[in-house]
C-alpha cells in the first residue's frame, strides 16, 4: 500500500512540473530560415566586391573574407596595402584560443626587422566606431540589446549604435576579422584576428572590426591551439598563412562566384524574423528574439538556389 501511495505521489508531482509546451500559434505561422533561402529571388543576392574581398591560403584550404570601408576605411585601406605586399604570406596564427580568437601576421622582434614598404604602415590609428551616417543602408533589428542602443545590419554585417553619440561599428560575431593591439590604441596594423568562438560582444569599440570571414571557417577552425588559455605566443612554427591576395588582382579561374543574401532585401527581413521565431515540427516554442550575432547570414555560390 506504501508503495503505491509513494507511485501516485510522484506521478502527481510529474504532472504538476510539466513545461508548457503549447506554440503560440500567432508565431508558428513564420517560415523556417532554409524555407526563406529557397524562396528567395535572384535579386535578393549581392556579389562580393573583389576589391574589398581577401582570399587567405592556409594548409587545410581557402579562407574568402569580406572587408567593410564604409566603418572602418584605414584599416581596410591598409591592410589590402600590406596584403599587395605580401606582408602576410608565410606568417603564421600565433595565438589560437579555443572559443576566443585566431591572430596571426608578421612578429618582429624589432624595427630593424620591418620591411620597407611601398604603401600602408605597420601600426595605424583605431577606428573603433565610426561616424559615418549609414542612411538607408542600416536595417534596424534590436533595440534590447545589451552592449548597444540599438543593433542591425549593413550589407549584411552585424552593426552596433550608440544613438546619443552618433556612432556605429561592427560587432564580434562568429567569424568577424578584427586587428589586434598592445595597451595602445594606434598599435594595431598586423596583428589580424577572427572570432573562432561565440560572440565576444565585451570586445566591441575595444578593438577595429573591419571584415568577416564568408567562407572557410572550418579551416581557421582547424588551426591548432595553444597550450595555455592564457594566449600566450606558442605557436610559432604552425598554422603558416601561406599567402593572403586580393580577390581582384586573382586569376577570374581562381575566383568563387560567392554571393550573400542581401540585408536590404526582403528576404533578409524574412529572414530576421524567422530566426527570432523559429518553426518546424522540432521547435515547440518561440521567443520572439534574438541577438545580431545570432543571425547566420546565408552565403551561395552564384545561381545555387535560383
Amino acid at each position: 500500500i506504501l508503495f503505491k501511495h509513494l507511485l501516485i505521489m510522484l506521478t502527481l508531482v510529474g504532472c504538476q512540473y510539466k513545461p508548457n509546451i503549447s506554440k503560440n500559434q500567432s508565431q508558428s505561422q513564420y517560415p523556417t530560415p532554409s524555407e526563406v533561402v529557397a524562396n528567395s529571388k535572384h535579386q535578393d543576392w549581392r556579389k562580393l566586391d573583389l576589391n574589398n574581398t581577401l582570399y587567405m591560403t592556409l594548409e587545410h584550404g581557402v579562407v574568402v573574407m569580406e572587408l567593410l570601408p564604409e566603418l572602418a576605411p584605414n584599416h581596410v585601406a591598409n591592410t589590402i596595402a600590406l596584403v599587395k605586399q605580401g606582408i602576410f604570406d608565410g606568417t603564421n596564427f600565433y595565438r589560437v584560443i579555443d572559443g576566443f580568437v585566431a591572430q596571426g601576421g608578421p612578429l618582429y622582434e624589432s624595427e630593424n626587422e620591418l620591411k620597407p614598404l611601398s604603401a600602408g604602415a605597420y601600426q595605424i590609428a583605431a577606428e573603433f566606431t565610426s561616424t559615418s551616417d549609414l542612411g538607408d543602408s542600416f536595417v534596424l533589428f534590436d533595440n534590447q540589446d545589451g552592449f548597444a542602443d540599438e543593433t542591425g545590419f549593413v550589407k549584411s554585417f552585424a552593426v552596433g549604435r550608440d544613438l546619443d553619440s552618433g556612432e556605429s561599428w561592427l560587432l564580434h560575431c562568429y567569424g568577424a576579422l578584427a586587428m589586434g593591439r598592445s595597451n595602445d590604441i594606434n598599435t594595431g596594423g598586423t596583428a589580424l584576428y577572427v572570432v573562432n568562438g561565440p560572440s565576444q560582444r565585451y570586445l566591441d569599440r575595444n578593438t577595429t572590426v573591419f571584415g568577416r570571414v564568408i567562407s572557410g571557417m572550418q579551416h581557421i577552425q582547424a588551426l591548432q591551439r595553444g597550450a595555455t588559455l592564457q594566449g600566450v605566443v606558442d605557436l610559432t612554427e604552425q598554422n603558416v598563412i601561406q599567402s593572403i591576395q586580393v580577390a581582384a588582382d586573382m586569376p577570374t579561374e581562381e575566383v568563387m562566384a560567392i554571393e550573400v543574401l542581401d540585408s536590404n532585401s526582403d528576404a533578409f527581413k524574412q529572414l530576421l524574423a524567422s530566426r527570432k521565431n523559429r518553426t518546424g515540427d522540432w521547435f515547440v516554442y518561440q521567443h520572439d528574439y534574438m541577438d545580431a550575432c545570432g543571425i547566420p547570414v546565408p552565403v551561395r555560390l552564384h545561381g545555387q538556389f535560383d
